[in-house]
């Protein structure tokens, strides 16, 4: 695509996506089928017009994503690939839209299909010149979830490691997508019963979140209490203590954005001062949670 073409199908892009942020749907969907019109017949009578229509076809398929409609997306993704398919320059496009499939496949609970089209996707931005690091390692994070859920750690384990590398290299250790990472893999250890690692890897989590977000955040939050479900499995009681202290007063100064977050770290927190033999503090725990939910409703 020459600059012109490139900025107007971007200008159509973040058009389809404001709308769809407005709730406009009917709107965005009329918007996203008259560029694939317009570019079907561009293409038709010109197949130098490759790249606007398949790109065209990218937008439809995302916006019927977005909208649920999961099959009418699958279609437009499926006809922008068989139209790049064989076109050696395409690589980032082919890379993106497989990337796109297996959303589709993995929210339509399609694993299988889901882990193909990923694995395919990764494959195609490591062909790149320079390889799309950045790509690669979300899209390991999102295969490596699917590994996990399917109860195969040790693959999750690999490509969480490998997500992890990549992100420390580009974009540093303080950075949001390292602290998930970081994040994902201890839950990932915590699932195993590998708590040791766990703990290592939520203390990095914290770090990095405290780094990005600062004390107060509900990402620091989340962070704090994974910490101590972590700590209170490796025999570090009054660290995982302090830690469940802390994140249940950042979740408290906000509780109107996240009740469900405050109450499920406060049961938590009970349970595990219960295990400890501390009722008198796990009730103490339970009741100002109920005030605090209750003043927030």
């Amino acid at each position: 695509m020459d600059s012109g073409t490139d900025n107007l199908l971007n200008m159509l892009h973040d058009r389809v996506r404001q709308l769809c942020q407005a709730g406009r749907w009917e709107e965005a969907k009329n918007t996203a089928s008259a560029a694939v019109e317009k570019s079907r017949s561009k293409y038709q009578e010109d197949p130098g017009n490759i790249d606007e229509f398949s790109f065209s076809l990218e937008i439809q398929g995302d916006f019927y994503r977005q909208y649920g409609n999961l099959e009418e997306a699958r279609k437009s993704y499926f006809e922008a690939l068989e139209l790049l398919e064989g076109e050696d320059a395409k690589t980032e496009a082919l890379a993106r839209l497989s990337a796109s499939v297996a959303v589709v496949y993995e929210t339509d609970g399609n694993t299988d299909e889901a882990i193909t089209f990923y694995e395919r996707s990764i494959e195609l931005f490591e062909r790149m010149d320079p390889p799309s690091a950045i790509d690669i390692a979300s899209l390991c994070n999102n295969l490596a979830y699917i590994y996990k859920s399917c109860g195969d750690f040790d693959t999750a384990e690999n490509l969480y490691l490998k997500a992890l590398e990549l992100y420390n290299e580009h974009l540093g250790s303080e950075d949001e997508e390292t602290a998930a990472i970081c994040n994902n893999i201890g839950a990932l250890y915590l699932a195993a019963g590998c708590y040791e690692q766990a703990r290592e890897m939520f203390v990095m989590a914290l770090d990095a979140r405290r780094k990005v977000f600062g004390e107060k955040h509900l990402e620091t939050a989340q962070a704090y209490a994974n910490l101590a479900v972590a700590l209170s499995h490796t025999g570090e009681e009054g660290w995982a203590k302090e830690n469940y202290q802390t994140s249940l007063k950042i979740y408290e100064d906000k509780v109107k954005v996240a009740p469900m977050d405050y109450a499920t770290v406060s049961a938590n927190f009970a349970e595990f001062l219960r295990a400890n033999e501390d009722d008198r503090s796990a009730c103490s725990v339970e009741k100002r949670a109920s005030k605090v939910l209750k003043r927030a409703h």
